[in-house]
């Protein structure tokens, strides 16, 4: 059903800002969708004859904009903050893309349970982090306008643009009271999905900053290099991803797991299909730990949550973010597209975790007094674990 199950930055391939509701079909499909009653069909029908017949300005009425006004109401309506309207500029954009390349600023964000717009994290390396975004700062206003009511997409698709050009952003760093105004200058961003370094007796510390289609030639390269050091075991870095390609989350999985179900997909008729473990050019059984936090969501779940249902891989941190529907892009007759929720994705062992997220095997926090004192007591204790594991 889902031939490319991407994330949308989410969007996610690293977005210009990445969004964290990915795991995104990119299949465009023009079958019908499933039919609207009839006395809802009617009721609308009843209130476009009202407009046409009695406004009084209907001459002046753009009646393609009204058409998508109606769109977006709808979509609204659904109350999902996954699911959005892109007109024809916003689609082409956004599906561009897809290819890996793209103008923006280098951040992934999302909304969070107070339905206000947040740094997931700056990426490495790119003008966000340059110009000081952390992780956890709300989102206030992007060049003047509010956030408040902003679906994910709207956001990544107001603050992605030209590469030199210029946006604004009202930031309040978490635990302040005063916002400021942050100016970043767009770039082409391109990042590795992938870090790999070895650390202290022999463990190899995978970082994983998103799921794309490169993620899992990135992940066997380095397994190949950490086999080559002998490494003793494996740390997976899942904290801030946001999630991304599905079939690359199936990948990674597969890396560390001999055969089984990986997730289960469940679309709005019942209808399931079933990722299993698939062969790999290499694999590995080194001892495994796996960091997640709060800002984990989507694919990066996938992949913990198959780890941890088969006792595979240790999880250490924080409660997941709790992403657990899959969303596609449906192109419309006219270029535009809707964004939408079609399925729940379920654990091996049959977990539904949106909302709830991933419970890690241990819970170990780590604050902002641990970053600026230059601490990281979640990985701290992933070497500790694997160490004793020898």
């Amino acid at each position: 059903m889902w031939k490319i199950l991407k994330i949308a930055a989410p969007v996610m391939v690293v977005l210009s800002i990445v969004v964290t509701f990915s795991l995104t079909g990119c299949e465009l499909l023009t079958s019908s969708m499933p039919s609207s009653s009839e006395n809802g069909m009617e009721l609308f029908e009843e209130a476009w004859g009202v407009v046409l017949n009695d406004y009084v300005d209907i001459d002046e009425v753009d009646l393609d904009e009204l058409s998508r006004g109606a769109i977006r109401g709808m979509l609204e309506a659904l109350d999902d903050p996954y699911t959005s309207y892109l007109d024809t500029e916003h689609y082409e954009y956004t599906h561009r893309n897809y290819e890996g390349s793209f103008g923006g600023i280098g951040a992934e964000i999302s909304v969070d349970q107070d339905d206000q717009l947040i740094v997931v994290a700056p990426i490495v390396g790119t003008p966000a982090e340059r110009e000081g975004l952390l992780p956890g700062d709300k989102i206030l206003e992007v060049d003047g306008q509010s956030t408040e009511g902003m679906s994910t997409m709207e956001a990544v698709l107001i603050i992605r643009g030209e590469p030199g050009t210029q946006v604004t952003l009202t930031i309040l760093h978490e635990g302040e009271d005063v916002s400021q105004d942050i100016v970043i200058t767009r770039e082409i961003i391109n990042v590795d999905s992938v870090y790999m370094e070895m650390l202290d007796d022999g463990v190899a510390h995978i970082d994983v900053r998103y799921f794309s289609n490169r993620t899992a030639d990135e992940m066997i390269s380095a397994i190949e290099d950490l086999l080559e050091y002998d490494a003793t075991g494996v740390i997976l870095d899942l904290r801030s991803n946001p999630g991304g390609v599905l079939t690359a989350a199936v990948d990674a999985a597969s890396l560390f797991l001999d055969e089984g179900v990986v997730v289960s997909v469940l679309d709005n008729v019942g209808e399931s299909d079933v990722w299993v473990v698939r062969d790999m050019e290499i694999t590995t059984d080194l001892p495994l730990a796996v960091l997640v936090n709060e800002n984990s969501a989507s694919a990066s779940e996938v992949v913990a949550g198959a780890l941890q249902d088969y006792g595979r891989g240790y999880i250490i941190g924080t409660t997941t973010y709790g992403k657990g529907s899959v969303n596609h892009i449906r192109q419309l007759s006219d270029g535009s597209a809707i964004y939408i929720t079609i399925a729940r994705w379920y654990t091996p062992d049959g977990r539904l975790i949106e909302g709830l997220g991933i419970t890690p095997d241990e819970t170990v926090e780590f604050t902002i007094d641990d970053m600026e004192q230059g601490r990281d007591p979640q990985l701290e204790r992933a070497i500790e674990y694997i160490t004793n594991q020898g």
